[in-house]
């Protein structure tokens, strides 16, 4: 039976101890990178001093930015240590690996297994689930806005979303995009690649005009690959795809779900996620120099002002955002 790893974050250390050095290293190209805040692992029997506690215990998707057990996980560590600091919220992760989709289907069903004692599911996008009594909690908790992504030598001109219609787009299948969005990319022709190298090997070879992808995990890929430097972005996105908390309605209806609610509203959380993932950027910008890029990369690439198209950054008034892409607002119910 495969065992179910547990994720707590929290502030306190009494539990775990003394830190070792190497928790906050991970290795990345055969080294190891110092300083990065590294997800750590605890015990099931961890526990607490705190008397007025509050669980959320959720099902996360190994491999879905930004809710990965992956080194990627750690972008939120420290937003949920302020969570537990700030309003004693303690948010515990369990990752299922490969059974990741027959427990969030047995989390809607309200089949929880009673050794998860699951009452949430973390990053996802809004969906339509007629059967499940379970609610999203609102305002989202992350917003994973998709970009233009274009070479360097070759930008497009495009002013409405139609306009991308006379051009060759593609995305890649590692990405995660929610329904609705995908529904756009097929009316507008945007088509499947295999993965990020795939994508990109059809960008920089002439035999795609644009990539779609998501801000964070898309640059990400760009510096694994070591062809950061040969891509511009769209200075605003072009879908936005709040990602939210869905909740048991026991813990939906909580009372102090509402400290939740009031944190997540706060410019205390913005400035901790945004610092979290500017600092998850700049590790991979500094430890991917000297890679080698793919041989498809065959000239230097042109200089580029950085595009100022941070989600955070708070310049995206001139975006289009098509309706599909947001069924519903990112802060409050219809």
């Amino acid at each position: 039976m495969k065992i179910i790893r547990l994720l707590v974050l929290s502030l306190l250390c009494v539990f775990c101890g003394q830190v070792q050095a190497a928790d906050n290293i991970i290795t990345m190209f055969g080294k190891d990178v110092n300083g990065y805040n590294q997800p750590r692992y605890y015990k099931s029997s961890t526990r607490y001093d705190w008397l007025d506690r509050f669980d959320i215990v959720a099902i996360s998707d190994p491999d879905n930015f930004p809710w990965s057990s992956a080194e990627q996980g750690s972008v939120f560590v420290k937003i949920f240590e302020d969570l537990a600091q700030k309003e004693h919220i303690v948010v515990v992760f369990y990752y299922p690996g490969e059974g990741y989709e027959q427990s969030v289907d047995d989390f809607e069903k309200g089949k929880v297994k009673f050794m998860t004692k699951t009452n949430a599911v973390f990053g996802t996008y809004y969906e339509n689930i007629p059967y499940s009594k379970n609610e999203y909690i609102y305002p989202a908790f992350f917003e994973n806005n998709i970009h233009i992504i274009t070479s360097a030598r070759n930008n497009i001109a495009v002013k409405t979303k139609e306009d991308l219609k006379n051009f060759k787009g593609v995305y890649s299948a590692d990405d995660r995009f929610s329904s609705f969005v995908l529904k756009d990319f097929k009316s507008l022709g945007i088509k499947e690649a295999k993965d990020y190298p795939e994508a990109y090997r059809q960008l920089l070879s002439g035999e795609a005009d644009y990539v779609v992808g998501t801000y964070y995990p898309s640059q990400i890929e760009l510096y694994k690959l070591g062809i950061r430097d040969y891509v511009v972005y769209s200075k605003a996105p072009v879908w936005k795809m709040p990602m939210f908390i869905r909740a048991m309605p026991g813990l939906a209806e909580h009372p102090r779900m509402e400290y939740l609610k009031k944190y997540l509203r706060s410019s205390r959380y913005k400035k901790v996620r945004d610092e979290a993932l500017q600092e998850l950027l700049d590790i991979y910008r500094e430890n991917t120099k000297g890679i080698v890029p793919p041989t498809y990369v065959n000239t230097a690439p042109d200089k580029q002002e950085p595009a100022e198209d941070t989600p955070a950054a708070g310049k995206n008034t001139d975006t289009l955002i098509p309706d599909s892409a947001m069924p519903l607002s990112v802060n409050e119910k219809k």
